[in-house]
């Protein structure tokens, strides 16, 4: 295992272009979610605690059914590891879905945005303590590039979208804290273990903590939704979601979790172009600015 990480004494170790290919592709799967999001809410009427508690079920079901189909061993885990996925997939899946969805209420995209891509921060200075990651001045300028450039994507220069208050800091704060937890613990869970196990329990152990607040709240089932919408749902459950969790996690086993959680951080710019192609939603300048800075910091952390 010592192996595998990255000392803070001693040269860096080299990134595998293996790893940074495969999480910048997630970026870009990870930048469709809002487009169906956006359909289920505006033409379907779906409530916002459903379309996530439907999407991290529906991940959970095709995952179970397709490794019980392709390779039931991979199932398997310790039981002395049945806790850290549970933290794993209830903070990292369940947790962060109720909290990115209230500081987007709260707060509106903008500083949303903002404070949850701060946890390429709060992962760094984890990383250099828990995992035993280099933080060198390459990942450090890296990451104030992709700070600045997040915040103006966001567009938190208009300050017509800032809508400040105590609450809605904390929960925007927690969205970042339960994003870095994704990424810290996804890093170590994929040590021992296939991609594919930790994504599946973590939407498993995700499902489990989104059941008991969906019920209560009377949000499990969606009314009326006709096929077409259900088509969607799942659409947005196994291709973005799926597919850019998977992409995430399978990079985490080649990265370091600094090093990720900055090239994830890519998913914003993406998600401009997309809404620019299907949307028609253009970029103002200052938001241009902010792209190429993000793009900048990806850029500064290719492989050599």
């Amino acid at each position: 295992m010592n192996s595998t990480l990255e000392r803070s004494r001693g040269p860096a170790r080299e990134i595998p272009l293996r790893g940074y290919l495969i999480v910048l592709g997630g970026t870009v799967i990870w930048a469709l979610t809002g487009i169906f999001i956006k359909i289920l809410l505006t033409r379907y009427g779906m409530a916002t605690l459903t379309i996530a508690f439907w999407r991290v079920l529906i991940v959970a079901a095709f995952l179970l059914l397709a490794l019980l189909a392709l390779d039931a061993k991979l199932l398997r885990i310790a039981p002395r590891d049945i806790g850290i996925f549970f933290l794993y997939g209830a903070i990292g899946i369940g947790i962060h879905q109720i909290v990115w969805i209230s500081s987007v209420q709260m707060n509106g995209v903008a500083v949303a945005t903002v404070i949850v891509y701060s946890s390429p921060a709060l992962v760094a200075v984890v990383a250099t303590r828990l995992l035993r990651e280099r933080i060198n001045r390459t990942k450090l300028i890296a990451l104030g590039l992709t700070l600045v450039g997040c915040a103006l994507v966001a567009r938190a220069y208009d300050l017509r979208q800032v809508e400040l208050n105590a609450l809605g800091i904390a929960v925007g704060v927690g969205s970042a804290v339960t994003l870095a937890t994704y990424s810290l613990m996804g890093r170590i869970v994929t040590r021992r273990y296939s991609a594919w196990t930790s994504v599946f329990y973590a939407f498993f152990f995700g499902w489990v903590l989104l059941l008991p607040a969906t019920v209560a709240l009377g949000a499990i089932e969606p009314a009326g939704l006709p096929l077409d919408g259900w088509t969607t749902l799942v659409f947005l459950a196994l291709v973005p979601t799926l597919g850019g969790f998977a992409a995430y996690t399978i990079g985490l086993s080649h990265l370091p979790a600094s090093v990720a959680s900055i090239l994830a951080a890519f998913e914003p710019v993406t998600a401009a172009v997309v809404a620019y192609l299907v949307f028609g939603e253009t970029l103002e300048p200052l938001q241009l600015i902010g792209a190429g800075l993000i793009l900048a910091s990806v850029i500064m952390l290719r492989p050599k």
